[in-house]
């Protein structure tokens, strides 16, 4: 006996759910009790396979729609290929008639220009999460109201102006997370201005293709006083003083530094991959700060943050990180390899966290240089909380070698009688 079968109708709706809609359906061939179970599946998610001619994804959509019982359709995720203006806003209009919360648009990167959306979509009372990844956005109009939009995930290929973005993030009154990509080949790309008083989540990405030469006028502009979390990985980033932001990564090899990590000082995480400093210079106090994290390339930062961190527990460097994940095929941000040279000099006096919070120094591609050595040797000898100091050579680092390194550490004295050394 099919045990299946006997759940219930509501239980069986939501295990269709989880499938694409273009399977569900599918099951309707199995026996009379399945026949009609995928019209009332509250989602309808297709994902054409790359030959699929455009009419032949058209028509499935449109039929789903015409035979769907179900009061509600939660979501509406649809990559497109070469559709019709006509047909988009036939989609989304029963969409929006039935209550959609959850809308995907994907661009078929063989899609020719642009495609406009309707307008009807624009006011949407219902939407809670939209994503839109397309080429450009065109004729957005005048009045936009998502009123109940809370996460808005945006990836443009071409990107001329920040005014239709700019429209379309001012009319979210309780928008509280954005992911905004710029994919990009174009000279004339122009700062996006990301002004969005009740955002709590941010994570922008700056993506050049092609032979673009990286310009320090490029990136975001951001302007989010209730923020709480942000990711930045561009080429250029200006901040506007956030006083509820708790946790922070920052990579960003160029642009004003200074600026930048003086409207980060309620971090309580911070993780830094910026451009060196060229001088010293006072960046506010990080009173709230326990957690640390520092890239190989940005290891004159330490210098300057130590003494300004008199709650910190967690103390990270990585030499070499993966900045980005495999997504596009595009060069890394900073050179973090082998050429990177940590320096380090002794301060004159020893830092407050030094002597009252640090417990955990992590060191990951270590390579025992005399200044990663040294530093390594002056926070054994002056951290009087530190329980664990785990150190992590590089891959390429041989065994006689690695033993030599850890025979050094080990004899170092510690100020800490509670520390435990790990070295893999």
């Amino acid at each position: 006996m099919d045990r299946i079968s006997l759940l219930s109708d509501d239980l069986l709706w939501k295990i269709l759910s989880f499938a694409p809609t273009k399977v569900s359906v599918t099951t309707s061939l199995l026996s009379k009790r399945w026949s009609d179970l995928w019209k009332h599946v509250a989602r309808l998610v297709y994902v054409p396979k790359k030959d699929t001619e455009h009419w032949r994804a058209s028509s499935f959509v449109h039929n789903f729609l015409l035979l769907h019982k179900a009061p509600v359709l939660e979501t509406l995720h649809l990559w497109l290929i070469n559709c019709r203006p006509t047909d988009i806003e036939t989609w989304i209009r029963v969409a929006i008639g039935r209550g959609v919360r959850h809308i995907k648009f994907y661009q078929s990167s063989t899609s020719l220009g642009p495609i406009r959306l309707p307008r009807s979509l624009y006011t949407c009372e219902t939407l809670v999460t939209l994503t839109l990844v397309y080429r450009n956005i065109v004729d957005v109009p005048l009045k936009i109201c998502f009123r109940s939009l809370k996460t808005f995930y945006l990836t443009l290929r071409n990107f001329s102006s920040d005014e239709n973005v700019h429209r379309l993030l001012s009319g979210c009154p309780v928008l509280e997370y954005l992911r905004v990509i710029r994919l990009s080949g174009d000279d004339n790309v122009k700062p996006l201005t990301i002004m969005v008083p009740s955002l709590q989540r941010l994570h922008a990405l700056d993506v050049k293709f092609g032979d673009q030469v990286p310009k320090d006028d490029l990136g975001f502009v951001i302007q989010a006083p209730s923020l709480k979390w942000m990711m930045i990985t561009n080429q250029f980033c200006s901040l506007v003083k956030m006083p509820k932001l708790e946790k922070a990564s920052i990579r960003l090899p160029r642009g004003d530094s200074k600026k930048l990590l003086g409207c980060l000082t309620s971090a309580k995480h911070l993780s830094l991959c910026v451009k060196q400093p060229m001088e010293s210079y006072p960046i506010g106090v990080f009173s709230q700060l326990v957690s640390l994290k520092l890239c190989a390339c940005s290891s004159d930062w330490f210098r300057l943050i130590l003494r300004q961190t008199p709650k910190l527990r967690v103390l990270r460097f990585q030499l070499q990180e993966k900045l980005l994940p495999n997504l596009f095929n595009i060069e890394r941000f900073c050179n973090s390899s082998g050429d990177v040279q940590f320096q380090w000099e002794r301060p004159s006096s020893v830092p407050q966290c030094l002597i009252s919070s640090l417990e955990i120094v992590e060191w990951i591609g270590y390579k025992g240089t005399e200044a990663e050595k040294n530093l390594v040797m002056y926070l054994l000898e002056n951290s009087g909380q530190l329980k664990t100091m785990a150190i992590r050579p590089l891959n390429s680092i041989n065994l006689e070698e690695k033993h030599k390194m850890l025979q050094e550490i080990s004899f170092t004295r510690r100020s800490s009688s509670k520390c435990q050394v790990s070295f893999t």
